[in-house]
């Protein structure tokens, strides 16, 4: 009878049909007398939180079948719609579906505290559903035996099945008071079933959720409900604070990886509070066996291969960025800002290379900024960000037997949020991250499907803020740099110059809660960060370097557009005299605009009439979303110098077609004037077409770069382009020792603007991605490249691989095949090139690596070697304490015979107080310099420097 009841229940009622048998039976209940036994419970149905819509039946089935059994045991049942009804309690639960393996997390709720009772978990088999049902309802009847107010009624018929939960219920010291309910119901199943949860501080929603942030709709994803404390918490890591034993922790996370929706191997919570000024977060990573975390004690930013706890904030709802928050298990802070795709916020053209993909001077590009060019990737282990974006935020992390615990002190004057009026609640995006290194697995709160492309559209909702303070930030950053250098003359003399000594000072002040505006004088020092090695012998097109400066590196994932090429790179503004920004967002329009002046263009020969004069430039930005992770755009860049110009201005766009596929455009014009090429006007145009996905991946693109485009502010290193790219990638996820692999197939084709063909290129490629983090790839490369009016057909093969442990981190990448000796009478050889480097941590205070670049060119009819470059770059960092470091660089050019030794000691209190003392020197090999000065093979010094900074933040 009561698998007639059940079968009845699941396949042959109407959501009608269901409540009003529900009513029924609870008017019948209470004629008899039978409902002043307990106090009445609702079934709320249960949320399938792997997302895979060919799963939802299972929750529909659970929640009919636990209603129907709890009276078939004369409870008292009442609809999910609660409200109303005192002393309700309240069966909600969520459930993972792993091949045949079942997950089932059930809550018990106390409605009118909005308090969780008790947490279960059953494990079983979808083939035994019936079995797992019955074992779930005994769960919850065993469960409400230990509450007084629901003594389990004798039922009706015998039960096939005994109790196989097995969560206790909290101990009294745990954290009680406020709910972690199942993520919203879907929406064609709310009409009938809906319960409303009254929104208060400190839970999870179970509603469904139609709410917008600039007009969004997040849909189907959880809710986290903040709560407010007047006790804020002290921030040393250890949960001993009455604010984190008033809130109930969030503990539901599922994989990313290694097998996408599986339940986490480890417990995790995390607890959320907040005040006026802060939000604050704790975190406890609990581990079955503890000796597998990995945890270093380093400098800010540098916890990339460590395990860690994050926090990802969208506050505009906008699923355009996120602001993400990160700590290791010693209190070391990351923090960085996430696009739509997740990846970088940096970027660079990948239109302005050669597409020799073995060898020579060409190299393939990536791509850069949001574009996913290139389509999907590998599973990805970590939520990427841009983590050149510093900000002030307090962060601590404490060891303890079972794992590791962490706070966070968020202030809100380090966020960027849309005003509210006083008591309306904000809603933000939220995501919670964890990642076990040792396992390969990453968890998050939110789940993540990887059919579904970027991570922002998959992040939940952040609710209950209100009153936030509304004080404007205000960040007053002086700085005072001090140099003493020396040089090499031409006469064979090292001469010491005269120490320099400059003052600078940086600005920034909240204009609103949503627009800031920074200004800086003599902003930053170029010598605390040196550039990664790369070789520069027989190279077609100029290289890459990255952005280090500080103030410039804030903000620049506004200026980004939405296809590779680069229009803003801000390394050609050399010595920015001053420099100033205005960022940020109002409604649905991001804003950026940024001007400096340049004294670098001025240092020319006194008799030059652009001696002392200084260059400007200008960069414009806005971009109005659309809808989630789309936009449209424009663009305008301009710099003067003398009587000299360029500007560039045009539009981009990116627009999400459903849940894998994306178009993004980029249309744009030069003007340019220099007293060389004279007047020369031209167009960029570049389109691409992807799809992103778990299985199947692909992407068409096609980029326009005229002959007389020029661009001063950006990094454009090839025009009179017509080249059109394609790819297509399949991945199998086996999930065991084998997390994924597939293959990838390219094609490339470039014409210049006479016709001619240039450059063609077919490459296939495999990547594995195992266990234990551990990755392999090989590819083999067939190509076409003129040159000097030359054809030159070439083929090439690659392999890389990534071996990391706890203390050992091996990565290397090799090139081989053939390649082009770019001279006036070019010629084909032998190309061997690549990278190696490996990092040994022996201690957690120790970080050590050898990098080494190799580039090696043979003339096959000679057999021997034109060039052989080896650059060597040792880098160790030691770390006394939170705050102070030391850094050692020493690296040797082979081919250049240079050798540099950089010692650098660092004094960090925070993201903008930090004291700086380096000293830099370097060497050549004498007969390299000058054969007749130094015919010897010794070393010789060519340049020394001692430096000191110290920036000190005042912020009000």
């Amino acid at each position: 009878m009561p698998r007639l009841l059940r079968f009845f229940a699941r396949r042959s009622c109407t959501a009608a049909a269901v409540v009003a048998l529900t009513a029924a039976v609870v008017t019948a209940q209470t004629s008899s007398g039978q409902s002043g036994a307990t106090a009445p419970i609702a079934v709320a149905p249960f949320v399938n939180a792997s997302g895979h819509a060919d799963d939802d039946w299972i929750g529909a089935g659970l929640a009919e079948t636990v209603a129907t059994d709890l009276r078939l045991r004369r409870f008292s049942v009442i609809g999910p719609t609660a409200e109303g009804h005192a002393g309700v309690m309240l069966v909600t639960g969520a459930y993972q579906r792993v091949g045949d393996a079942l997950h089932i997390t059930v809550e018990l709720v106390d409605v009118r505290s909005s308090e969780v009772i008790d947490r279960m978990q059953v494990d079983g088999a979808v083939r035994d559903l019936f079995e797992v049902q019955d074992r779930v309802t005994d769960a919850v009847v065993s469960r409400l035996a230990v509450h007084d107010s629901h003594p389990p009624p004798a039922p009706e018929h015998p039960r096939r099945s005994s109790v196989d939960a097995h969560a206790p219920p909290p101990p009294a010291e745990q954290v009680t008071g406020a709910i972690t309910l199942p993520p919203p119901l879907a929406a064609e199943a709310t009409a009938a079933t809906a319960a409303p949860v009254p929104e208060r501080a400190g839970g999870v929603g179970a509603s469904p959720v139609q709410r917008a942030g600039g007009g969004f709709a997040i849909a189907g994803r959880p809710v986290a409900t903040v709560a407010r404390t007047a006790e804020p918490p002290t921030v040393d890591g250890r949960l001993d604070d009455p604010v984190w034993r008033g809130v109930a922790p969030i503990t539901r996370f599922v994989q990313t990886t290694p097998v996408e929706g599986a339940p986490a191997t480890e417990d995790t919570e995390v607890w959320l509070a907040y005040d006026d000024d802060q939000l604050y977060v704790a975190f406890y990573a609990h581990y079955k066996d503890p000796g597998i975390i990995r945890a270093n004690r380093s400098d800010r930013d540098q916890t990339r291969g460590d395990d860690q706890m994050s926090v990802m904030f969208d506050p505009f709802l906008d699923q355009q960025r996120a602001y993400l928050f990160s700590v290791n298990a010693y209190g070391v802070a990351l923090d960085g800002i996430v696009n739509a795709s997740g990846a970088t916020g940096r970027s660079r053209s990948s239109v302005g290379r050669s597409s020799s993909g073995s060898g020579g001077g060409g190299s393939r590009s990536g791509g850069g900024g949001s574009s996913s060019r290139g389509g999907s990737s590998t599973s990805g282990f970590a939520i990427r960000g841009d983590p050149s974006w510093n900000v002030l935020f307090e962060v601590r992390g404490v060891l303890v037997a079972d794992g590791w615990t962490a706070e966070m002190a968020i202030p809100f004057k380090s966020l960027r949020y849309p005003a509210r009026a006083d008591g309306q609640p904000h809603t933000w995006g939220f995501q919670i991250h964890r990642n076990i290194r040792d396992k390969s697995e990453s968890l998050v709160w939110s789940p993540v499907s990887l059919d579904i492309a970027g991570q922002l559209t998959q992040m939940g909702v952040l609710d209950g803020l209100t009153d936030l303070s509304t004080s404007r930030n205000l960040e007053i950053l002086p700085t005072v740099t001090g140099v003493q250098t020396g040089a090499l003359t031409t006469d064979g003399h090292f001469a010491e110059e005269d120490p320099l000594g400059e003052v600078g000072i940086g600005v920034k002040y909240g204009l609103t809660s949503n627009l800031t505006f920074d200004f800086a004088y003599n902003p930053d020092f170029s010598q605390i960060e040196s550039d990664r090695p790369q070789v520069e012998v027989n190279q077609r097109f100029a290289l890459f370097y990255s952005e280090q400066r500080p103030f410039f590196l804030e903000g620049q994932e506004i200026f980004a557009a939405a296809t590779p090429t680069t229009l803003v790179h801000t390394r050609t503004m050399v010595d920015p005299r001053y420099g100033g920004k205005l960022t940020g967002k109002v409604g649905r329009t991001t804003v950026g605009v940024f001007m400096a002046d340049d004294e670098a263009p001025g240092r020319v020969d006194k008799s030059d009439p652009a001696f002392g004069r200084t260059s400007q430039s200008f960069i414009g930005r806005v971009r109005y979303d659309l809808y989630g992770d789309s936009y449209v755009g424009a663009i305008a860049t301009d710099r003067e110098f003398v009587d000299d110009y360029n500007r560039v201005g045009g539009v981009d766009g990116r627009l999400r077609l459903g849940q894998t596929h994306a178009v993004n455009f980029l249309a744009v014009q030069s003007d340019h004037r220099d007293s060389i090429a004279g007047d020369l006007r031209g167009p960029v145009m570049e389109a691409d077409f992807s799809r992103q996905a778990r299985n199947l991946s692909y992407a068409v693109s096609h980029s326009r770069i005229d002959p007389d485009f020029r661009t001063a502010v950006g990094f454009v290193p090839r025009v009179d382009i017509q080249r059109t790219d394609a790819n297509v990638q399949y991945r199998w996820w086996p999930e065991g020792t084998i997390i994924n692999w597939g293959p990838r197939f390219t094609y490339l084709r470039n014409h210049n603007h006479d016709g001619v063909l240039e450059d063609e290129q077919f490459r296939g490629e495999v990547d594995l991605e195992f266990v234990r983090n551990v990755r392999f790839g090989a590819g083999i490369t067939r190509d076409l490249e003129r040159f000097e009016g030359i054809d030159f057909r070439k083929t090439g093969a690659s392999f890389s691989g990534r071996l990391s442990t706890r203390i050992l981190t091996v990565n290397a990448s090799v090139n081989q095949g053939d390649g082009i000796r770019y001279l006036d009478a070019p010629f084909l050889g032998r190309s061997t090139q690549g990278t190696v480097s490996v990092s040994f941590r022996p201690v957690s205070r120790l970080r050590t690596e050898l990098r080494t670049v190799f580039s090696r060119f043979v003339d096959p009819g000679a057999e021997e070697a034109i060039f052989d470059v080896k650059i060597f770059r040792w880098r160790a960092t030691y770390q006394f304490t939170d705050r102070m470091l030391l850094r050692h660089i020493l690296e040797h050019d082979t081919f250049t015979g240079t050798v540099g030794n950089n010692v650098l000691l660092t004094y960090r209190v925070n993201a903008g107080t930090v004291a700086f003392l380096g000293y830099d020197d370097r060497f050549q090999q004498g007969d390299l310099i000058d054969n007749g000065l130094f015919p010897t093979t010794r070393l010789a010094r060519t340049n020394r420097a001692f430096f000191m900074k110290i920036a000190y933040l005042f912020r009000y």
